[in-house]
């Protein structure tokens, strides 16, 4: 599979994957830790990074939700494994990126600083130009 088909985000060990599998520019989304991988769901690419980009680009422009007694921030709902990908506040432009699946129990993925997030951002609206044509 060419590099361009697939994006990884590591962040202290743990693996953010996006996957392009099929002509129609669908993207399989994927978390990768030590003990496990966990299939997250799926979106056309150009969707998925346009929808992260977007949300992550002015994080206090976006309504937040309650689950668990914690304000939560949604980015994107997953097909295929029911997943959203959320974010929280962690102290000053610092988020944590999570999903809640389909039970809501929420799971961290990892966090960002804002220059990390910034690169993330990049890498996220790089990887969807090859797509939106």
């Amino acid at each position: 599979m060419n590099n361009e088909k697939r994006l990884e985000i590591n962040k202290n060990g743990s693996i953010l994957i996006f996957e392009v599998v099929n002509e129609l520019n669908w993207c399989t989304v994927s978390f990768k830790s030590d003990s496990c991988t966990i299939k997250l769901g799926a979106e056309n690419v150009v969707i998925l990074c346009r929808r992260i980009i977007e949300k992550l680009s002015d994080i206090y422009s976006n309504k937040p939700f309650v689950l668990n007694d914690k304000e939560m921030y949604t980015i994107t709902p997953l097909f295929e494994g029911h997943h959203t990908l959320i974010y929280n506040m962690l102290g000053g432009d610092e988020i944590q990126l999570l999903y809640v699946d389909a039970k809501l129990q929420i799971c961290p993925l990892f966090s960002l600083t804002k220059e990390e997030k910034a690169a993330f951002l990049k890498k996220v609206a790089a990887f969807s130009a090859e797509y939106d044509r």
